[in-house]
């Protein structure tokens, strides 16, 4: 049985869709229902349904939020939304997020039960597809680009054609080998995650339907830079394959229905005639990739650019320097210019190259990562996150942007925590002379009860209090001994012993010099 949620602010519609039709008879089980956005997504969360049916205005969580959240923790869930005739133009928007159709009220039985056969019938065939690919070859065109992307990554010849034939089960032979890396981008990626990750399912899809109309033999698949594609051709025609990556990149830049600006960018490696150099073809597919940073254009091939894969890119070790020093010290300020000079110096260099661009990004910031470690514990997903997020840049400045604001953000809560880390055994001395200060209190023994050393705590606690030790005791003192004078019939000599002082001349000298007046006469104003 197929499970279904359903979601509505009024309890008449979802019991309207209840009745209906009969849900047990197409195949379905109601699991669950809510009136409101937050208790759909709970459902949706305990439930694990195949089917969603919410309005599109729901309070708590909106129809779209709903299905956005939904996704994210359930990615193959379907959706239906309902929407009232002025709603209409809003349900259309969430046909972007994956909705598989849309139900205007008043609800027709005739046209919920269409849509649930329709998306039933769906499911049945993507179970099946599922399964089919499995029992395909699609997994082990997987392996065999996960292979062959790390072949590239460390510049070593890559399988022969008979190894790759009995460890993949392919039938690769004499031809030509090629290999590309298709870049798809779109603006403010990070920003749609669940749509962009759509969009990539999209691509990755478009891209082996139209591989197998060209070659039996090829391997298509996802990786960090883009879709990596492995083509074998027995007889290599040069308009046959310009034609299919023409194709190939109009039909992706077609998906307009999440993305409006989408941009796929087709980098090729050379060819080569035997499976062993595909690793140095896809070595250049993703120098072309990364290029991009410099040289926007949808179409880049190795055969026509030769690219230089030796031209790298060497931080100096002032400048190295430089970002360890501010990021050891916090200091933001520091950090961005030492980060705008740097960038400047690198726009400068003759012939910059994309590759150039990843290898400043990331000697930036491991000098960064080093410093900011001198000063506290930096989050260990910083370095993988940031460096995922570099393919999203489109040039060489969003790379930049990317370091500034993550560099500074990361610089700014280490600072924080710093503070607090500072504030922690001054809120403790406070407290320990709370306490205390009745006794012969000396820095020592504050300094010692809080675990730090005298200097260095008489230090600290100026920095966070704007006083000195000693200042500070003496006003807590005053201000406990003008209570007293108050409040209880006490002798001034009685009320110095009591705030810590034997002395009662030292007492009222000071007692004066804080409050202008002396014990005494305080003592007779509040008489």
């Amino acid at each position: 049985m197929l499970r279904v949620v359903l979601a509505d602010d009024e309890n008449k519609v979802i019991l309207l869709m209840q009745k209906l039709i009969d849900w047990e008879a197409l195949g379905y089980e109601i699991v669950g229902t809510a009136n409101d956005g937050l208790r759909a997504l709970e459902l949706v969360r305990e439930k694990q349904p195949h089917l969603l049916i919410t309005d599109i205005r729901m309070p708590g969580c909106d129809g779209i939020e709903l299905i956005q959240k939904a996704k994210a923790l359930q990615p193959k869930l379907h959706f239906i939304v309902i929407s009232g005739y002025r709603k209409f133009e809003y349900a259309q928007s969430a046909l972007k997020y994956g909705v598989e159709d849309y139900l205007l009220k008043p609800l027709k039985q005739e046209e919920l039960t269409g849509i649930v056969l329709r998306l039933k019938e769906k499911l049945g065939q993507e179970a099946a597809l599922e399964f089919q690919l499995k029992k395909s070859g699609e997994h082990q065109q997987e392996l065999l680009m996960d292979a062959l992307q790390e072949a590239a990554e460390r510049g070593a010849p890559f399988l022969s054609a008979g190894q790759a034939n009995a460890e993949y089960g392919f039938h690769f032979g004499r031809g030509t080998y090629l290999t590309a890396v298709i870049r798809v981008d779109v603006p403010d990626a990070e920003s749609y995650q669940d749509g962009y990750r759509i969009l990539l399912r999209h691509a990755l899809e478009i891209a082996r339907r139209e591989s197998g109309l060209l070659t039996e033999e090829y391997a298509v698949t996802l990786g960090r830079a883009g879709i990596a594609v492995l083509l074998y051709l027995e007889t290599y025609q040069a308009v046959e394959v310009t034609q299919y990556f023409t194709k190939l990149r109009k039909e992706i830049e077609n998906q307009r229905d999440l993305f409006w600006n989408v941009q796929a960018t087709i980098c090729l490696g050379s060819r080569k005639s035997s499976l062993e150099q595909a690793g140095a073809s896809m070595r250049e597919a993703f120098w072309l990739c990364k290029d991009r940073l410099c040289r926007p254009q949808t179409w880049r091939d190795a055969a026509a650019e030769t690219p230089d894969l030796t031209r790298r890119y060497q931080l100096d070790a002032f400048r190295k320097k430089g970002f360890q020093v501010a990021a050891e010290c916090l200091d933001e300020m520091r950090f961005s210019q030492e980060l705008e000079e740097s960038f400047q110096a690198l726009r400068a260099l003759p012939d910059l190259n994309g590759q150039m661009v990843e290898d400043w990004f990331h000697q930036v910031l491991e000098a960064c990562l080093y410093g900011m470690r001198q000063s506290g514990e930096v989050d260990a997903s910083l370095a993988e996150a940031l460096e995922e997020r570099f393919w999203h840049c489109t040039d060489a400045a969003a790379v930049c942007r990317l370091l500034r604001q993550n560099i500074q953000m990361e610089l700014r809560q280490l600072k924080d925590e710093k503070s607090l880390r500072e504030m922690r055994p001054i809120t403790e001395a406070k407290h320990y002379i709370q306490q205390h200060y009745q006794e012969a209190l000396r820095l020592e023994d504050v300094s010692s009860a809080v675990g730090f050393n005298a200097t260095y705590f008489s230090t600290l606690f100026k920095k966070e209090t704007g006083q000195n030790f000693m200042d500070y005791l003496t006003e807590l003192r005053i201000s406990k001994a003008k209570e007293l004078l108050c409040g209880e019939e006490l002798s001034v000599q009685d009320v110095a012993e009591q705030v810590g002082y034997r002395d009662l001349k030292y007492f009222s000298r000071l007692f004066k010099k804080l409050t202008g007046v002396s014990p005494s006469d305080y003592k007779k104003l509040y008489k």
